[in-house]
């Protein structure tokens, strides 16, 4: 479903998605986008990396952490919103 100008649109698409399918990539997606989290809070928090590295990489990493952060929040939501098979 969405909205469009203030209405809300929503379409049945039952049985035409592989759900099984479509929960194993989000899945796949979703671990990806936990590693990337889990890596950037590692550099951020090595006070060595952050004190030594120039402030545009220490920059990129905590955009990067931020759209771990998202990523995670969004996949965690597409998974939720998929029925248990």
């Amino acid at each position: 479903s969405l909205v469009v100008r203030g209405a809300r649109v929503e379409l049945d698409l039952s049985g035409a998605i592989d759900v099984a399918a479509e929960r194993a990539r989000l899945s796949r997606d979703l671990a990806a986008a936990q590693r990337e989290l889990q890596t950037s809070t590692a550099k951020l928090a090595n006070a060595a990396f952050v004190a030594r590295a120039p402030e545009p990489v220490v920059a990129k990493v905590r955009a990067r952490l931020v759209a771990a952060e998202a990523s995670v929040t969004r996949i965690s939501a597409q998974l939720d919103a998929l029925p248990r098979s």
